[in-house]
């Protein structure tokens, strides 16, 4: 009996080469692929934008920023217009207006403070020599932000 002939030449089959070849065709596809050697070839220069392929996906636009409170240009205006009422009381002011001029203005003060992301204690202190000494020091800070109060310096 005869040996049956191979269904396929010997020249189709796989030889040792061939799988090397493979394996060097398959590296250079998952470089190609991989991220850092994407933005390699962009940097490069190899045009592969321009061919439509996007190598990498598109961030969606943040959204504008809102202001976190009021312009600074109305918190100034309301402490320049406290500031004056709270220095200059006029006479025979009951204590509850008074009281409610000062914490007024002592709220926009912390209000700018807040804005400029400068320390203050001007919400926790009690009425008293210390809420003073702070008031104080919070309108000198904010005098070197640029903020004129004009006889609170």
């Amino acid at each position: 009996m005869s040996v049956p002939a191979p269904a396929y030449r010997r020249s189709v089959a796989w030889s040792s080469g061939d799988g090397a070849i493979m394996v060097v065709f398959a590296l250079c596809v998952l470089l190609l692929v991989s991220p850092p050697s994407r933005r390699a070839l962009v940097r490069a220069g190899c045009g592969l934008g321009r061919m439509g392929l996007r190598l990498q996906p598109r961030r969606p636009t943040p959204a504008p920023l809102e202001p976190a409170g009021r312009p600074i240009e109305v918190i100034a205006r309301e402490a320049r217009r406290l500031g004056s009422r709270y220095r200059c009381t006029r006479e025979g002011v009951s204590y509850a207006k008074s009281d409610a001029v000062r914490r007024a203005y002592d709220g926009v003060l912390s209000e700018w403070c807040d804005a400029l992301g400068v320390a203050h204690l001007l919400a926790v202190l009690e009425p008293g020599d210390e809420l003073d000494v702070e008031r104080k020091r919070v309108e000198r800070t904010l005098n070197g932000w640029g903020l004129r109060l004009d006889d609170a310096v």
